[in-house]
């Protein structure tokens, strides 16, 4: 054996010897033993296919790994090929601009046929026949709602812009399913527009439903205030949810005051001060102020509303305050509605209102509860009873309201005048007990010095009338004197010729002749019954017809006896006259046929001074007659335009 090592090959490792190709490369490798190479005298151009040989030759790789890649694009577009065609998705339908489209839109055989199907279908559940009719307006009004409370648009919207048909059918679903489940639904519906405005869901259709019932059963709403009071307390940091509350709960005051300030007392005025709500809130107050109501008010109810008005709370809008205040006249007349009350429980209160927190400095506050203690003076004397026994209690009050009266004291009755004066003396001997006191009570020497203040004032004179009232009945009971006295003051004029006459036949025609008209009328609608009328008047109007004649014939006679009783007696009068005074008839008659004639001088010369020095120039009459009449045409011309510009606004929006 040599020294040298030898490797011994296994049967399996040289039957898994297998030759290896050559490795590709710029330049082919020679084999360095002939012998042992198996591919001597074998081409590569023969074994591979020409695009690899290339490849090996051009050192660039092969292009194998693109073509898998080129297969995987082709096959995609095959199977892209061979999947249908989706088809094309249905158009959305148009959402309406505002809820007059809506309502315009929506078909009422299909919502008349929504309230059958729910009646049928569940005959003893009317809360579902609401629910149904409400979804489906929900449904058919997808709008969100800017303005919670429509500030912009008339008392009663949307309800008054619900078509008839619509309407007729949604008041007829309220009351077929009663009052009990009318109030139940309010709850709910009031309940589920809530939830679904803070999920920004359309809840437009609850609205119409609130509306109606709210302002047709407000009691009803009222009943169940407590609740609605929580559920504003759940979202009052939302003021959007929170004004929709208070907007729809608040239609009861439309038709119910008492029911309106109730709503206001309890629900709203907790929110006054806020930012959001105090502009809502007093409109409210405002407009329920303002509507005329025949429910009389409490006078806590009037001292709520006066201390709102004159309350100095933060974010309260001064313009609407001063439209408030306008209101105070309706409010005290509905204060003062029942005649038969006795006011001497209202004294106190409102003296003690004069001091209270709003009335300390608040001079219109003072100002407003004088004016209703005077008039509670006015209406019932015997109420200055209750301010005595209550004077020693409320000195502060009763010097602000002794001021007061001295102040318009004048504009007081004169019989309350005499009974305030009557009042003062047992005020002053109250005050007399009251200075006897070591410790001197408050208001006590205001008191003293407006009782002093109010004796100094003198009672009002009686009114009497005018000197242009008394020149108008005077004029009136002359002409009626002239009239009458025609006959007398013309005996020997024919009668028919006569004023009184003829304006008497003149009367006379006329009313025959509407007297004929209504008789055709009558005979004509209904002939029976005018039948029987006529037999039961005609023994009355006979009556009446000899009366007058009878006071025709006592009328002429005396006219006769006068004239003859002037004839007789004249000459008689005038020679008397003439022997005690010569001359004075005919003296009298020429100075007022002098002053008939200087009056008639000047008259034209007043005349013929105006036309020639005065109304000349541009004053002249032909000038203000041009000037009118330019004046008349260029308004016509400005009212034509206005009219033309008016109707092609409306034709447009028509459109």
């Amino acid at each position: 054996m040599s020294g040298q090592w030898e490797v011994v090959r296994g049967k399996n490792d040289r039957r898994n010897n297998k030759v290896a190709l050559p490795k590709t490369s710029n330049k082919p490798s020679e084999p360095k033993n002939k012998k042992n190479n198996i591919l001597n005298g074998v081409k590569i151009e023969e074994v591979l296919p020409k695009s690899q040989v290339q490849n090996l030759y051009s050192g660039k790789p092969s292009n194998k790994e693109n073509k898998p890649q080129e297969k995987v694009k082709n096959i995609e577009i095959k199977k892209s090929e061979k999947k249908p065609k989706a088809p094309p998705e249905p158009s959305k339908p148009k959402i309406p601009k505002s809820i007059e489209a809506a309502l315009m839109g929506i078909n009422n055989e299909e919502f008349n046929s929504v309230f059958v199907r729910s009646k049928t279908a569940f005959p003893d559940a009317p809360i579902l026949w609401l629910k149904e009719l409400t979804q489906f307006l929900n449904q058919k009004i997808p709008l969100e709602i800017q303005d919670p409370v429509f500030s912009s648009k008339s008392h009663g919207f949307p309800l008054n812009v619900v078509p008839s048909n619509l309407r007729t059918t949604l008041e007829k679903a309220i009351k077929e399913s009663g009052k009990s489940n009318a109030q139940l639904y309010f709850d709910i519906a009031l309940t589920s527009m809530v939830t679904d405005l803070s999920k920004g869901l359309p809840a437009v259709g609850y609205r119409f439903f609130l509306q109606h019932i709210a302002m047709n059963e407000p009691k009803l709403v009222t009943d169940n205030l407590p609740k609605h009071i929580i559920l504003r307390n759940s979202y009052q940091n939302r003021a959007n949810i929170a004004l929709s509350i208070l907007w729809a709960v608040g239609h009861v005051g439309i038709s119910d005051l008492n029911c309106g300030l109730k709503v206001f007392e309890e629900l709203m005025l907790p929110l006054l001060e806020l930012k959001n709500y105090s502009h809502y809130i007093v409109r409210y107050l405002l407009e329920l102020t303002s509507r005329n109501y025949e429910t009389q008010i409490t006078k806590d109810q009037y001292l709520l509303i006066l201390d709102v008005i004159y309350s100095n709370r933060k974010n309260f809008p001064v313009a609407l305050q001063k439209d408030l205040t306008k209101n105070l006249s309706k409010l005290k007349a509905l204060l003062f509605k029942n005649s038969k009350e006795k006011y001497h429980s209202y004294v106190e209160p409102f003296l003690k209102k004069l001091v209270s927190n709003n009335g300390n400095n608040n001079t219109g506050y003072q100002t407003a509860i004088c004016d209703i203690i005077v008039e509670i003076f006015t209406k019932d004397h015997s109420t200055l009873a209750s301010w005595n026994k209550v004077y020693a209690k409320n000195l502060p009050a009763s010097a602000t309201l002794l001021n007061y009266i001295s102040d318009n004291y004048n504009n007081i009755h004169p019989n309350l005048q005499k009974a305030i004066k009557n009042v003062l003396l047992s005020f002053a001997n109250i005050n007399q007990e009251l200075s006897l006191k070591k410790r001197k009570d408050e208001g006590l020497k205001d008191v003293i010095l407006g009782i002093e203040k109010l004796q100094e004032r003198k009672p009002t004179a009686k009114r009497r009338g005018g000197f242009f009232k008394k020149l108008f009945v005077f004029s009136i009971f002359a002409a009626i004197v002239f009239i009458f006295t025609e006959p007398l003051r013309y005996p020997s004029k024919p009668r028919e010729e006569l004023f009184i006459v003829q304006l008497t036949s003149n009367v006379t025609n006329l009313a025959v002749t509407g007297l004929s008209w209504v008789d055709a009328k009558l005979e004509d609608n209904i002939p029976e019954q005018y039948e029987l009328v006529k037999i039961f008047v005609k023994p009355y109007w006979s009556l009446a017809r000899d009366v007058g004649k009878i006071a025709y014939n006592i009328q002429e006679n005396a006219r006769q006896s006068c004239i003859g009783y002037v004839k007789e007696k004249y000459p008689i009068v005038l020679a008397s006259v003439d022997s005690y005074a010569p001359g004075l008839i005919d003296n009298t008659q020429t100075i007022f046929k002098d002053a008939f004639t200087k009056s008639i001088y000047y008259y034209r010369t007043s005349v013929n001074y105006l036309q020639k020095e005065v109304f000349v120039g541009q004053l002249s009459p032909e000038n203000i007659q041009r000037a009118v009449i330019q004046a008349y045409n260029t308004t016509s011309e400005k009212a034509i335009e206005y009219y033309h510009w008016a109707y092609e606004k409306v034709q447009t929006s028509i459109k």
